[in-house]
């Protein structure tokens, strides 16, 4: 969609036009559910807080202003909520599980190996990111897991670009401290 077609579905949703809503649904749902998996770690947090933010955007989208990007609007109402969902401690209190998919076709011991080692890598960064002051988890993910600009994410998260970079190193620091210690444990076993 062009920026155009995007601001006239959001007029349109704001004046009450449910299937415009829903199209704005259907073309962010999915990154909005990746953005609260990596800062909540299980589903069930993550379906609610992407759920709550469809519904404050559904209630606020009168307020919008056009010079404002729709997914810098929709990160950041994500972002707070994630982070407002760790700070309250009402989570689930699930551990995150590696969700069994069912494979139709016979992979070899190979695959299966690199696949599960992902999958171990993948919850180790998920339990080390977990560690993380609930700024700097911000920052990391943002900046480093989804790629956004430092401009985007002072955006999102209201913060200075260099109360930014700052979170992003002390983030990075202890990251690489997390995987160093990972990587020497894998090579141990290995």
């Amino acid at each position: 969609m062009t920026d155009q077609e995007v601001q006239a579905t959001i007029r349109r949703a704001a004046s009450g036009e449910q299937s415009a809503f829903r199209t704005i649904v259907s073309q962010n749902q999915s990154f909005l559910y990746t953005i609260a998996y990596r800062f909540l770690g299980n589903t069930a947090d993550a379906e609610d807080a992407v759920q709550e933010a469809f519904v404050r955007l559904w209630k606020n989208l009168p307020n919008y202003r056009p010079e404002v990007k729709l997914t810098t609007w929709l990160y950041k109402i994500v972002v707070n909520l994630s982070l407002d969902i760790l700070k309250s401690g009402h989570r689930n209190h699930q551990k995150s599980r590696m969700d069994v998919q069912s494979h139709t076709s016979i992979i070899s011991a190979e695959e299966a190996d690199d696949e599960l080692h992902a999958a171990e890598l993948h919850a180790f960064i998920q339990e080390a990111a977990s560690e993380l002051t609930p700024k700097q988890k911000a920052v990391f993910i943002l900046r480093d897991l989804d790629e956004l600009s430092v401009e985007d994410v002072c955006d999102i998260l209201s913060m200075s670009a260099g109360n930014v970079k700052s979170n992003l190193y002390y983030a990075r620091k202890h990251m690489s401290e997390k995987l160093k210690k990972y990587y020497q444990t894998d090579k141990i076993i290995s």
